[in-house]
């Protein structure tokens, strides 16, 4: 255990000073995510109704913009790592030496919350500036903590899905990408599901995805859910432990995979 923990605090110390202290990525990445900010909420302001009030509108954004930051930490921070891993050989080496992925995910993991946590925040400082503090209503701190609970079993499953697909074909940009941005939509991240057209709100039920984001807008915003609250947590539980154990399944497949067939190179896209 002592081993793991120090393992997994070397990892969060270089990934902390590279990506933390010394790149200026990071605050490129807060320009670049303040204009990102505009740029989704703009289409939102032109569609809703004149009357509604903007801090309301902004706490809808907010809550959008936070899923799809998860999101996208899933996707970038822990799915698309193992290209790196891959490119730079950290993944056989992981491999052979039998010490396993948990070390090097638990110490990325605290990189990717504070990541998150500051993000947030300036969401929250941006959308302020614009159009009024967001209208913030929580209403039910324990549906919160299920809520985000059960979207971090989601996305972990996700990740591990998604990261068996780059170790298995090598390809990672065009399969990233794609999933990336569909996923939130389709899956109700992004709108309430009572608002989606009746295909798409009955394809959103089918992932489990939706589930958590429903407890959050419930939760963050007092927006009344698609079913009943207890019959949101128990089908939300379920849900999210099935598809984690396909995703662990799929995952080790791959791993054995490529301990016979090799680790394809990866392309560009």
């Amino acid at each position: 255990m002592l081993r793991l923990i120090r393992r997994a605090y070397a990892v969060f110390k270089s990934y902390a000073l590279s990506d933390l202290v010394r790149s200026k990525g990071f605050i490129y990445g807060f320009i670049s995510f303040s204009i990102w900010i505009v740029l989704f909420m703009s289409p939102l302001t032109l569609f809703i109704d004149q009357t509604a009030d903007p801090q309301t509108v902004a706490a809808y954004g907010f809550t959008a913009i936070l899923i799809f930051m998860f999101y996208g930490a899933a996707t970038w921070d822990w799915a698309a790592e193992l290209r790196w891993m891959i490119n730079d050989g950290r993944l056989e080496y992981y491999i052979v030496s039998g010490s396993g992925f948990l070390p090097h995910y638990l110490g990325i993991l605290p990189i990717s919350l504070i990541w998150l946590a500051m993000t947030m925040l300036f969401n929250y400082v941006v959308l302020s500036i614009l159009w009024g503090p967001p209208l913030l209503v929580f209403t039910d701190i324990t549906m919160l903590v299920y809520g985000f609970i059960l979207l971090l079993i989601n996305l972990v499953a996700y990740a591990l899905i998604l990261g068996g697909t780059v170790v298995s074909s090598g390809v990672s940009g065009f399969v990233i990408e794609i999933l990336g941005f569909i996923l939130p939509v389709a899956t109700g991240g992004l709108t309430p599901l009572s608002k989606l057209p009746r295909p798409l709100q009955t394809f959103a039920l089918l992932t489990p995805f939706s589930y958590p984001a429903e407890m959050l807008r419930y939760s963050i915003l007092g927006w009344t859910p698609i079913m009943d609250v207890w019959q949101l947590i128990v089908r939300g539980i379920l849900s999210a432990l099935v598809f984690l154990l396909i995703s662990l399944a799929y995952f080790r497949y791959q791993l054995k995979k490529i301990l016979k067939e090799g680790v394809r190179v990866t392309a560009l896209w």
